[in-house]
């Protein structure tokens, strides 16, 4: 077995009920920092999550196999990242509306209902643990510096979040980092579809205002990751006429999933 599914076996079990009553004292920072920290990331660090999870080997070959459609072009590449965007955006109480985040019965049978989606096409729990922690990561990246407090606040309310959504995870982040650097050494290569599906999420990024420069892309990437990419990086980033052109693209036709700041407050009950 491999030091990773070892390490993802030792992981808090996903919750079978859950109701307010188990949220927590601390509840209400948590909800607070998430959805400050969720407003302010903007979409830099789900576009470094998506090219990540397309240079882990097993990962990006189980996805083509399994959900084809899902990233086969642009445009449903696109729609994939806007679906997942409104998933992420009612979880972190970041959205258009308030959502209370995950004191909300409503919200916590979306990332049911997510989950069971997942489990029809096949896609292992522990790859959703790991997706999951890479994109805490790359918040935490983009609104750095935090605080030790602040970085357990965000990690408590995470794994609550993943743990109802129906797989395993934990609040040490210790386990976690080394979880995710094992993945990574084992997993990191440029597949057969990689170019393509790169090409597509750095267009997508300059739709959405995320730089696909250098300085914007590569420090999303972990260091194994990274080292696979940066090879491929000059060959499957827009040149300068087509980033002008996704620009304005991007601003015509593709929505956005974030609203405008405020505070969050728990649902009643």
């Amino acid at each position: 077995m491999s030091a990773y599914l070892d390490l993802y076996g030792r992981f808090d079990a996903p919750f079978e009920r859950f109701d307010n009553g188990m949220l927590g004292a601390e509840f209400p920072a948590e909800l607070e920092l998430v959805s400050r920290l969720w407003f302010r990331c903007g979409y830099r660090p789900g576009i470094g999550a998506y090219l990540n999870f397309f240079l882990l080997r097993d990962f990006i070959t189980t996805h083509d196999t399994n959900f084809a459609p899902r990233f086969q072009s642009l445009r449903s590449m696109a729609d994939s990242f806007y679906k997942t965007d409104l998933f992420i955006r009612e979880v972190t109480d970041s959205g258009a509306k308030p959502s209370g985040g995950i004191s909300s019965p409503l919200v916590r049978e979306l990332l049911r209902s997510i989950q069971r989606r997942h489990s029809r096409i096949g896609i292992p729990p522990w790859m959703q643990a790991y997706f999951g922690f890479s994109l805490l990561e790359n918040v935490e990246k983009q609104c750095a510096p935090l605080s030790g407090d602040e970085k357990r606040l965000h990690l408590a309310y995470m794994a609550k979040t993943y743990r109802i959504m129906g797989f395993a995870f934990s609040q040490n982040r210790t386990e976690l980092e080394h979880f995710a650097r094992s993945i990574e050494q084992e997993q990191a290569s440029v597949t057969a579809r990689v170019p393509q599906h790169s090409t597509h999420i750095l267009r997508i990024g300059e739709m959405i205002g995320v730089d696909s420069g250098p300085d914007s892309i590569l420090p999303m990437l972990p260091p194994a990751t990274r080292a696979v990419f940066e090879p491929l990086y000059s060959h499957v980033r827009p040149g300068e006429l087509q980033r002008l052109w996704y620009r304005v693209l991007g601003r015509l036709l593709l929505p956005k999933a974030v609203g405008e700041p405020r505070k969050a407050v728990p649902v009643a009950g």
